[in-house]
Formats: structure tokens, sequence, C-alpha cells
């Protein structure tokens, strides 16, 4: 019996033995990844900062007279031109002395015509030409009058925009100076952001600036600077600027937060990887480097080394590299969360799409 357990205790032995020499010859497959060489591009600094949508011309369009509402032409929310009559106040006084002032003043130009033509026969004096001058315009002032107080019981809208909600019904009183509808033009829309007094000299009204705005998750809206501050803020030390954004659609409304980022600077030669190439971990990024080289039979072979870098902003799929990597270096874009240091990798044409400074999402 003792025999038998060493015979197959042996065998077993043995067996274990060409297993673990088989492992040690075991050669993995080469991993398929994509790769790019490391090159440079011209990239201006950029900065970022937060800011908020205010409407190029807004007003809350108050009563100029006080009287009781007698229509209201518009809408909740409805869009309005410039010059139309949103909100009557009662005027039926003031049309009726407008009726009887129109009247007085056919009347004393009737009375003119008839003292220039006696003049011209010399059958009246100078002076009674003088009063009927005179009459006529005084009654052509208290005209004006009128028709001036039946326009400031008219609420007219001042320019092309879109009302808000109404404060008033018809039949309602309105006092002078009440507040009753505001309006506000959405397209174009300013962006309002403050930068630091360092980066003042560099700002041009040339700049564009990009922004994003939480209500559209995945999108971004671009504009132009069109108004830089003259003056520092003696508290905050920062320089207000405006940008002017397109809006068509109505989407962007004032008071809406978002976050701009802006280049500023002359263009400084900056290495860039796609960011897809870079494993991030706590204790440093890196990236794959692959090194071609012959094996002990001559025959090509393709390895990696893994490479700690030192990353600096990050455009769209691209990042910037600072340190540990040289331009011209073949870096791995696809593939590398299957590599270790060492790895054979088999190079790849096509998998990767190509990296975008302004990447975009299709609908599918």
């Amino acid at each position: 019996m003792f025999v038998i357990t060493l015979v197959l205790g042996g065998v077993k032995a043995i067996q274990i033995a060409m297993a673990i020499a088989e492992h040690a010859n075991f050669q993995r497959p080469p991993e398929a990844v994509t790769t790019i060489r490391a090159s440079r591009a011209q990239w201006r600094e950029i900065f970022g900062t937060v800011g908020s949508f205010v409407s190029m011309r807004g007003a809350t369009l108050s009563a100029k007279e006080s009287g009781t509402i007698v229509a209201v032409q518009f809408d909740s929310g409805a869009k309005v031109k410039a010059g139309d009559i949103l909100i009557e106040i009662d005027s039926s006084v003031e049309k009726a002395n407008l009726k009887g002032a129109l009247a007085r003043l056919e009347f004393a130009k009737q009375t003119l015509e008839r003292v220039r033509r006696l003049k011209g026969q010399s059958a009246v004096s100078l002076s009674n030409l003088e009063d009927a001058q005179s009459r006529v315009l005084q009654v052509e002032s208290e005209v004006q009058s009128i028709k001036a107080a039946i326009e400031r019981k008219t609420v007219v809208a001042p320019f092309d925009g879109r009302a808000g909600i109404r404060t008033v019904n018809v039949a309602s009183f309105a006092t002078a100076g009440s507040p009753l509808v505001p309006l506000y033009s959405y397209d174009p829309i300013y962006f309002n952001f403050s930068v630091s007094q360092q980066l003042a000299p560099m700002l041009s009204t040339r700049d564009t600036v990009v922004i994003s705005v939480d209500a559209f998750p995945g999108r971004s809206f671009s504009g132009a600077i069109t108004a830089i501050n003259p003056n520092i803020d003696e508290v905050t030390r920062t320089i207000n600027v405006q940008a002017t954004v397109a809006n068509s659609q109505e989407e962007l409304l004032p008071g809406m937060f978002g976050s701009v980022s802006l280049e500023y600077g002359a263009p400084k030669e900056t290495l860039t990887l796609p960011s897809s190439g870079v494993t991030y971990a706590t204790y440093g990024n890196s990236v794959y480097i692959v090194e071609h080289k012959k094996d002990a039979e001559g025959n090509d072979t393709s390895t990696v080394r893994q490479q700690i870098v030192e990353l600096g902003s990050a455009r769209g799929d691209l990042v910037a590299v600072l340190k540990g990597v040289q331009e011209g270096e073949e870096v791995v874009t696809s593939g590398a969360f299957k590599l270790r240091p060492g790895s054979s990798v088999n190079i790849q044409e096509k998998g990767a799409p190509p990296a975008s400074l302004n990447p975009s999402v299709n609908n599918s």
C-alpha cells in the first residue's frame, strides 16, 4: 500500500512540474490596440468662470396715468412687436375734450384766414392779426396736451419682445406708476461674467466664449465678447465682461446660470494626446508607449511600457501633456485597460474614432 501511494505521489509531482514548466513558457497573445503619434498643436490658455444671462432689452411696463383699464390686447407670454398697443386705460373724458379742442382749433384757423384777408385790405390792424395767430397757437397747444394725455393712458410695446404675465385685467383700476406687465427681448441675449484683473489686458471684443448651462446637459452655446467694463472693481479686483449669444429658439432665459470658458493670450505649442489613451489613477496618471524591437529569432515585435505623465488642460477629446511623453512617440489610444507593462500588442489601423476639439453626440 505504501509503495502504491509513493508511486502515485511521484506521478502527481511530475505532472505538476510539467504544468509549471508549460505555464512558464506560455506567451499571451498580442492585445489589439490603436495608437497615435504624440504631436504638437497651437493652443491658447483657457479661463473658466460662471455668470448669468440677462435680457438685452427688458422692462416692466407701468401705468403713466391712473384710471380704469378698458382693454387688454395681448396674451400673457405672447410675442409682441414694437408699437403694439398692450393695455388701454379709460380715456373717454380726454377724447371728448379732444373733439372740443379740435373744433376750437378749426374755428381759430378760419378766423385767422379772415383776419389775414382783411389785413391785406388794410381793414384791420396788425394787433388783430397777431391776436388771431396767438389764438391758433394756443388751441394747437391744447390739442397736443390732450393727445399726450390719451397716449399716456395707452401702454405700447417699446420694442420687440415677449410679454410676461400681466398683473391686471379689464375693469381693474391702475394707479400711476403701478406695474402692469414685464416685457423682455430674448434674441440675442447677454451673458455677464467677471474675470480677474490679470486677464484684463488680454481680453478683446473679438474673443469668443463657450457657455454651458445645467438646463441643457451635453450642449454648449457660443457667443462673442461685445463689452468690457473700463474699470476694475475696487473690492473684488475683477473686471465685468459681457458676451452676446444668439438665442433664436429662446431657450436661454434672463437670470439663467451658466459656466463660461474663453481662450486668451497668444497661441502656444502644446503636446497633445487623445484623453482616451490616459489611464487615470490616484497615484498618478499614465499612458502606454509602444516600443518596436526584434525578438531572439529576429522577428519584429511590439510591446508597451507604462509611463507616468503630467497633464494640462483638456479640450474636447484631447488633453495637453506637460511631462512624460516626447513628440513623435507612439501612444496607445484604445485598449489600454487590457495592458500591463511589457504586454505584446497588435496595432490596428482602424478602431477608435478620431479625437476632436469639438466633439458632438449624434442621436442613434
